[in-house]
């Protein structure tokens, strides 16, 4: 396996416009994502970014950056043209590419390595899920799933689903391809509910892909608003990986 990691950043957030550089604990959070990725199993780690500003402020820090285009809808559209560049590039293919959402800086690079791991093992998309609770639930920012008895997802929204459930389950923001199914991604055509639901996976659901669901028990806390940095905070005050490349930055 020859593993990619892309992590998308983009400033245009519509609910938090500037997220990447915002600083969390006195460090950009995107530099967050990229040190605790960097501690993974992934042979190369990039940012992938429309912005030249967030491109720049990884260019002075030495932290790998590319330029992608700003009509991205999805952030695996973003993936798929940073794998395509790099392999150009570099003149070699990535067998797997890891898509590690550039707005949860309590990424593990422990949960990184389980997905490169059922990925190893056979599955070619894997997006990890964890159980949440009924509160939870019912925050549009979360994307809830689905699961069958396999553990393949059947169905992602924004939405309370299942109705009347008395277990949840939210999407995680690390998913891992093949690399030939990131790039089938792309050659599919925009579905109905991915653009109702505003949800990338759901493209390959609609075209009766299966994608696996990779159960977590690390509780991760994304940065959808700006409300969210204090959560989060609290969290890596204590939290010993933030301890091993805190004095990079401060």
């Amino acid at each position: 396996m020859k593993v990619l990691g892309v992590i998308p950043a983009r400033m245009e957030s519509s609910r938090f416009f500037g997220k990447p550089l915002e600083n969390i604990l006195g460090i950009p959070m995107i530099a967050h994502c990229y040190e605790r990725a960097l501690m993974s199993d992934c042979d190369e780690l990039v940012i992938s970014t429309p912005n030249t500003v967030i491109r720049d402020w990884c260019f002075e820090r030495n932290i790998p950056a590319i330029i992608t285009s700003n009509l991205h809808e999805r952030a695996s559209e973003r993936a798929e043209e940073t794998l395509r560049m790099l392999e150009a590039d570099q003149g070699e293919a990535y067998s797997h590419t890891i898509l590690i959402q550039g707005d949860e800086p309590q990424v593990l690079p422990s949960e990184i390595n389980s997905v490169i791991k059922k990925l190893g093992e056979g599955a070619e998309i894997v997006n990890q899920v964890i159980e949440i609770n009924k509160a939870e639930a019912t925050s549009e920012d979360v994307v809830k799933v689905i699961l069958n008895k396999l553990n393949e997802i059947i169905y992602f929204s924004r939405s309370v689903i299942p109705n009347n459930a008395e277990k949840f389950y939210r999407q995680l923001g690390i998913i891992g391809f093949t690399s030939f199914m990131l790039k089938q991604y792309v050659s599919l055509e925009t579905t109905l509910c991915e653009q109702l639901e505003s949800i990338d996976m759901m493209r390959f659901l609609e075209n009766d892909i299966p994608i696996t669901g990779l159960l977590s028990k690390e509780k991760i806390i994304g940065v959808d608003r700006h409300d969210d940095i204090l959560n989060v905070e609290k969290k890596l005050a204590h939290d010993l990986l933030f301890k091993k490349y805190q004095n990079k930055y401060l």
